[in-house]
């Protein structure tokens, strides 16, 4: 078995893949793809879309993140999620797409559109809304959370496909970083289904090894300025 993955460091849709690898054991070869540059012919040959990540599983290119972090975990019995082909398996799987759905579907919209606002009262009005959300939508969802989804003790394909993400909410909004409201993350954090587990995702060493947190909002601030300044033209 040869795994190859085409990734930037800096990019959550790459974040999944890297977690499910470590998660899973896998021994893979890194190949950096810099976001900032047009991306070379060679690239466009494996991936024409021209996006990251991209899995070569042996001869087979495998594309989307989501998708290249199934593939992942159907490939061997692990802990992250149960192989298909039981009712119990196929209930545990329901549960976590809901959860993995739920978010993107309705609070990373969020995120992304307080980030982007360009006034302070919409930006405090999505993160106003973001909290709503993970009070009555997710935290839920994570009453059995111990402290992973569904009562693992270990994570699961549901922090596999959000923990990226929710980890940069709480990095944008420190001081410095500046790109969310820190009063809704401070309203976050009360909630506390939802915090016992962010809490856990934080300090996992899947999650946070290849988080480069400075170059990640160097990297948001340069696109945000350089939106700024399409948007004068």
């Amino acid at each position: 078995m040869s795994i190859t993955l085409y990734t930037s460091r800096l990019c959550p849709w790459c974040h999944r893949a890297h977690i499910a690898l470590t998660e899973l054991g896998l021994e893979y070869k890194e190949v950096a793809i810099d976001l900032a540059k047009p991306r070379e012919p060679w690239y466009l040959e494996i991936n024409p879309r021209g996006l990251v990540p991209t899995l070569k599983y042996n001869d087979e290119i495998i594309l989307e993140s989501g998708i290249v972090s199934t593939f992942l975990t159907d490939l061997k019995d692990n802990h992250l999620v149960p192989l298909p082909g039981t009712p119990d398996a196929a209930l545990k799987r329901a549960r976590i797409n809901f959860f993995v759905d739920t978010y993107f579907s309705k609070a990373q919209p969020l995120v992304h559109s307080a980030i982007t606002a360009t006034d302070a009262a919409t930006k405090t009005k999505h993160a106003d809304d973001l909290v709503d959300v993970i009070e009555k939508q997710l935290a839920p969802l994570l009453s059995d959370a111990k402290p992973f989804f569904g009562g693992s003790s270990r994570l699961t394909l549901a922090e596999v496909l959000t923990a990226s993400f929710v980890i940069r909410l709480y990095a944008y909004s420190k001081p410095g970083a500046d790109l969310f409201p820190l009063e809704a993350v401070e309203k976050v954090k009360k909630i506390p289904n939802w915090q016992k587990w962010a809490d856990a995702l934080l300090v996992h060493d899947s999650v946070m090894g290849t988080f480069q947190e400075e170059d990640v909002i160097r990297g948001v601030k340069r696109k945000l300025a350089m939106r700024a300044a399409e948007a004068k033209k």
